[in-house]
């Protein structure tokens, strides 16, 4: 899911920096470690993120994406190890701080604690709506669903582009890639995405609840 929370507003960024250090971390590089105990929290400046987790057989869940001005990172608050673990989607730059500059600067700027609960609340809800999908939809049902939250437009053409594997969208919904497959092969079949080898999968049209 792609995070929905309020970005932190530049002015409030500028003044955090005197606070924390400037990371730089390459594409693909994973620096935060589902379990690991830390006392920092992330402010993202440039790039992208993904947000996941990973078992011991290598089967992947994604959370959310992390975009420019979002913070990340935020449950260190309550003094528990990382709920999850975090990834460069591309090469990114990050403002990392510690919790005790945190936990003061909260009590100097009611509108970054503002942000942080934003994000919290929005933790929650998609904790809330995983749980709910995973246990009551089908594998169809949330492929579908992924499809639209990934698809984007172009001169009023919604398609998925060739960057989202299946193997990204399985691990977004719970799934394994071959059932994620068989949903693909079947909108493929019907006529619901038609491949295009300039831009990925053309949502043809609207994609249905069930087939």
């Amino acid at each position: 899911m792609t995070s929905l929370a309020r970005s932190i507003a530049p002015e409030i960024v500028l003044q955090l920096r005197g606070r924390g250090d400037v990371r730089r971390y390459s594409k693909g590089s994973t620096f935060i470690v589902e379990g690991d105990v830390s006392s920092t929290l992330f402010i993202l400046l440039s790039g992208q993120l993904k947000v996941f987790s990973k078992d011991e057989r290598g089967r992947e869940v994604t959370y959310n994406s992390v975009l420019p001005g979002e913070v990340f990172g935020e449950m260190i608050l309550d003094g528990g190890t990382r709920s999850a673990s975090v990834k460069a989607v591309t090469e990114v730059e990050c403002l990392e701080i510690r919790t005790d500059e945190i936990r003061e600067f909260i009590r100097q700027c009611p509108e970054f604690a503002e942000v942080l609960i934003t994000k919290l609340a929005e933790r929650l809800r998609n904790s809330t709506a995983q749980t709910r999908s995973l246990a009551l939809e089908s594998v169809f049902v949330r492929t579908v669903a992924s499809i639209n939250r990934l698809a984007v437009s172009d001169h009023q053409r919604r398609y998925l582009p060739a960057s989202v594997t299946q193997q990204h969208v399985a691990s977004r919904i719970g799934a394994t890639r071959e059932m994620v497959n068989h949903v693909f092969r079947k909108l493929t079949r019907e006529g619901f995405l038609v491949r295009d080898a300039q831009v990925g999968l053309v949502i043809a049209k609207s994609l249905p609840s069930q087939l």
